[in-house]
């Protein structure tokens, strides 16, 4: 997988994913406020957003830093620069500037940035000590790098699930080990060793509780379908009717996590951080 195919996917999971993006994406506001602790964004920060997506945590960053900070939010795909633009102005900030810019393609702007953060993009780079390279030569010395990657499938087993129905229909194998795969940094070890392997310091990754909730199954199944990009790529090479079939399977396999309050998926991510030296 290349960053012109991982650019495509999301290009086509764009309009799916910005329909959905403030209620999927909810779950992860507190991972996503630890993610921001982590990195040092505060009042006055100038903050690197990578692979913004439709700009959620955009908007809890650039909230952050206020009338004083800014927040450069990149991504790859040209749709989700789009969407982020427009989740942004709802929000009324204007202390947000975009670019259409992949990780491992960012050049250094003439004022580095205080720091950087990535949420659940860092483990679908095909390449991501390069993309993590090139973040820290934006950064001021010192500064800091905090990411967010999907964590132990074990622990969400509900996403687990769907991923593995997908990808048995599909026919991958092997997508596990792919680099670019959505799990390819549940471990904490190479997590931890992508940002080192980059150039940080103080490196130091941790698994962050997570709590999915929707209506029901059936919305789960249809936010996966409509917004989540990896996933849809798992068959995006079979017919349209086994494709069908599959998420029929995926949505009837949800239902386990249905309850009196409706769909409750636990789940974990972990959450990295690292620093750039000082010299």
């Amino acid at each position: 997988m290349n960053s012109e195919t991982t650019g495509g996917q999301w290009t086509a999971a764009s309009d799916g994913w910005a329909r959905w993006a403030a209620r999927a994406s909810e779950y992860l506001i507190p991972a996503t406020e630890q993610m921001l602790d982590l990195a040092g964004v505060a009042a006055g920060s100038r903050v690197l957003d990578v692979g913004c997506g439709s700009g959620e945590q955009t908007v809890i960053a650039a909230r952050r830093v206020g009338g004083t900070g800014h927040v450069l939010a990149i991504d790859i795909a040209a749709p989700m620069i789009a969407a982020a633009e427009k989740t942004v102005a709802a929000a009324g900030l204007r202390n947000v500037s975009t670019r259409v810019c992949a990780a491992d393609a960012l050049a250094a702007d003439a004022v580095p940035f205080d720091a950087a953060i990535s949420r659940l993009v860092l483990m679908l780079v095909p390449d991501p000590v390069a993309a993590a390279r090139a973040v820290r030569a934006a950064l001021r010395p010192g500064g800091a790098f905090a990411a967010i990657v999907v964590g132990d499938p074990a622990k969400t087993s509900f996403s687990a699930i769907a991923l593995d129905i997908l990808a048995s229909h599909g026919g991958k194998t092997d997508w596990e080990d792919r680099p670019g795969s959505i799990r390819s940094l549940v471990d904490p070890a190479r997590l931890e060793a992508v940002l080192r392997d980059a150039g940080f310091i103080d490196v130091k990754a941790i698994s962050v509780p997570t709590v999915q909730r929707m209506k029901n199954a059936a919305m789960m199944a249809t936010v996966m379908r409509d917004g989540y990009a990896f996933y849809k790529a798992l068959i995006a090479d079979i017919p349209p009717a086994q494709q069908d079939a599959a998420w029929v399977e995926v949505e009837q396999a949800l239902k386990r996590f249905e309850g009196t309050d409706g769909f409750t998926g636990p789940g974990a991510m972990n959450l990295v951080v690292g620093r750039k030296p000082k010299s």
